[in-house]
């Protein structure tokens, strides 16, 4: 009887402990959904926290090209959003013709409109914001996709004011090339506006994803690669394109500039498909097998929280740094808004989603193409 007891007391114990370390430490419990919809994402502050003091206006500075459609609109999305269920004020401030000088004066505007927080992206508000960063120390920045950097790139500097999110495309990137070979396609073709880093590791993903999925289903996969550099005629890159899919490209995923159209239009001419990059670009038409994407709704409303929970202001750990954001936080994934695969499924990427996040496989890093990953499943050609 003794035994019992003791048995008994005992898995009280064990019962007990184990409800101090699920209470003590909730994340344990709390289950990750792989994102597919970046767009209709809603940020759901935990039952327990306190109250964020509401009341500040968050403003976006951007290329007013952009609030109708693509990554700022994203962003901009989501800084309405969260300043709609959590108290806030969000406005927009605008440049047009895409010149560093305007970029500088959006950035101004917003800074001198008596917001808290100024979100803004990309390589022209890196530049802008270089400048006006030590201008207005009572104001906080949020930079996307950039770090500030002089016109030339030879200096970067980021002030305590001042927190960077940069997405890991190598990871958009491998999710595209697994579905596009588990889909069937066996010659692909990669096109990037230029050999910047973000644009290679998309490249370097795509590549590393196609060679893990042909070495699973033992295929034989051809690759080619063109950075199109300064060709600033369209008709010129539309035309290559084609010729890639008349000698027997099945799937192009393009990134940079207007690259997607380009290649949409290739594809349109002659049946092929593509992999459109950084937002859900499902909706050009059914050329459009899917979109690697980085989650901008998604990651703006989480940066805003944390900034506001931390008393308006960036945390020491965020100050002054770059944070970069992939799987493991569900910040890139393939749009689900429009699901074109049919052999590929929602289940299977689901599947290879947690075991990138479980680090079962893994995506290296790469950013110029001097250095590449051994593909012994797929042959590289690189195009001038």
């Amino acid at each position: 009887m003794k035994k019992v007891v003791a048995l008994f007391v005992s898995v009280i114990m064990l019962l007990s402990l184990a409800a101090c370390a699920s209470e003590e430490n909730p994340q344990q419990t709390a289950q990750f959904t792989v994102p597919l919809d970046d767009a209709s994402y809603v940020y759901q502050a935990a039952a327990d926290a306190a109250p964020l003091p509401g009341g500040s206006a968050i403003a976006l500075a951007a290329d007013s090209n952009g609030l109708e459609s693509g990554a700022e609109s994203l962003l901009w999305k989501g800084i309405q959003t969260f300043a709609s269920n959590f108290g806030y004020t969000a406005q927009s401030f605008t440049y047009g013709d895409g010149e560093a000088d305007s970029a500088e004066e959006a950035l101004r505007n917003a800074a001198q409109s008596g917001a808290t927080l100024v979100v803004c992206r990309g390589e022209k508000m890196a530049e802008a914001l270089f400048q006006v960063q030590a201008n207005f120390p009572g104001v906080h920045y949020l930079l996307f996709d950039g770090e500030p950097h002089n016109e030339d790139y030879t200096v970067y500097t980021t002030e305590s004011n001042v927190h960077c999110v940069q997405f890991q495309e190598e990871q958009a990137g491998y999710l595209a090339g697994y579905a596009a070979v588990t889909e069937g396609f066996t010659a692909l073709g990669f096109a990037g506006n230029e050999e910047l880093p973000d644009v290679v590791r998309y490249c370097t993903g795509f590549l590393q994803g196609a060679e893990d999925a042909a070495e699973q289903q033992g295929e034989e996969v051809s690759m080619r690669v063109w950075y199109t550099g300064n060709i600033d005629d369209p008709a010129l890159v539309t035309s290559r394109l084609v010729d890639w899919y008349n000698n027997g490209t099945g799937l192009i995923l393009a990134n940079g500039g207007d690259l997607v159209q380009r290649a949409m239009d290739a594809a349109n001419q002659t049946g092929g498909k593509i992999f459109a990059t950084d937002w859900d670009q499902n909706a050009l038409g059914e050329r459009v097998l899917g979109s690697a994407v980085k989650c901008y709704n998604t990651a703006v409303q989480r940066q805003l929280y944390d900034f506001f929970s931390s008393n308006s202001t960036w945390s020491q750990e965020a100050a002054g740094q770059t944070e970069k954001l992939g799987y493991t936080d569900g910040s890139v994934a393939l749009a689900g808004s429009t699901w074109r695969f049919n052999t590929f499924t929602q289940r299977e990427y689901e599947r290879l989603y947690e075991e990138l996040r479980n680090s079962d496989r893994k995506v290296e890093t790469y950013s110029d193409m001097d250095t590449l990953p051994d593909t012994p499943s797929v042959t590289l050609e690189i195009e001038n």
